[in-house]
């Protein structure tokens, strides 16, 4: 009997021995981390150094099309970017690349280094470039701001070539303003010893369309009354019109040889002035004169205040 009894418990041992273990949980491997693709560089954020587009502006034209004009471009140095050429769309066609090179050279011919002529010289993209209608066609024109000054700025512009579809190189002006009620198109600038003179020119297209110089129209304060008249500065500078004489061709903008005591004409002349009464007493008036066959001639002389300097 005890036989038995060991018998089956060696069976139970054996029995225990074969089952088989139990398997343990597996853990998961960790997880790779996945890397990040590198972000698009946003626009206006491309590397300064190489040429991208800094900017990109409209241009409609009389027949209904509207172009798009991509300024491509870098910075050139520490204080300014420059644009190197003007890309023309129509739609998703690239129609026209203009180089600014194109307008450099026109302006201050040969003999510059190199670099010079590669790229124009702006402050921000932002102001690169402009867009307007220079000739009052009904087609957009564009500028590119040329170098920074210490007054106006001056801008080459190109102006649409209908005929052509093309931009054409035009001319150098101090940022010019267009106004399509009068169709003139006028630039200002400083001139005159220690910025003593402030110049507007105002050209006016012919029937062709080509712009040739209307007037000229210049505040002086070199200019000196006859005493006991003294210029009143505390309301302004003599204002002059000079005109181009008939007999002399058309001035246009690209025109850089004539001079103003030179070539034109000076018509017109208003002068605010002051005169001292002796008294205490201070008369403010302002003159009119006009001019025939270059001797002035007084046609108005009307008082506009009087102040008490006891």
């Amino acid at each position: 009997m005890r036989r038995i009894v060991y018998l089956l418990l060696l069976i139970l041992l054996l029995s225990a021995c074969a089952a088989p273990a139990e398997v343990a949980e597996e853990t998961p491997p960790p997880a790779q981390e996945i890397p990040e693709e590198p972000a698009e560089t946003p626009p206006g954020e491309a590397d300064a150094s190489e040429d991208h587009v800094l900017l990109t502006l409209e241009a409609p034209l009389a027949d209904g099309r509207v172009l798009t004009l991509e300024a491509v471009g870098k910075q050139v140095d520490d204080y300014s970017c420059g644009v190197r050429e003007v890309r023309v769309y129509d739609g998703e066609e690239l129609i026209q690349t203009v180089q600014a090179r194109e307008g450099i050279e026109a302006e201050w011919g040969e003999g510059m280094a190199e670099d010079f002529y590669g790229y124009t010289q702006c402050w921000s993209p932002e102001g690169c470039m402009t867009v307007l209608d220079l000739n009052f066609d009904g087609n957009t024109d564009f500028g590119l701001f040329g170098w920074p000054a210490n007054n106006t700025i001056p801008y080459y512009y190109w102006i649409w070539d209908s005929e052509a579809e093309q931009y054409q190189y035009a001319f150098v002006l101090q940022e010019a303003e267009a106004d399509p009620e009068t169709k003139q198109l006028t630039s200002e600038y400083k001139s005159g010893s220690a910025g003593s003179q402030w110049i507007k020119e105002v050209y006016r297209p012919d029937d062709n369309g080509a712009l040739y110089l209307q007037r000229v129209e210049r505040d002086t304060c070199d200019f000196e009354p006859e005493p006991p008249s003294y210029l009143d500065f505390d309301r302004g500078w003599a204002h002059e019109i000079w005109l181009s004489p008939e007999d002399r061709e058309p001035i246009s903008p690209r025109d850089d040889s004539w001079s103003l005591e030179a070539d034109l004409i000076l018509t017109r002349r208003e002068v605010p002035v002051y005169e001292d009464n002796g008294d205490g007493t201070i008369s403010h008036f302002t003159e009119i004169w006009e001019f025939w066959d270059g001797e002035p001639l007084l046609v108005e002389r009307k008082e506009c205040a009087y102040e008490n300097q006891s």
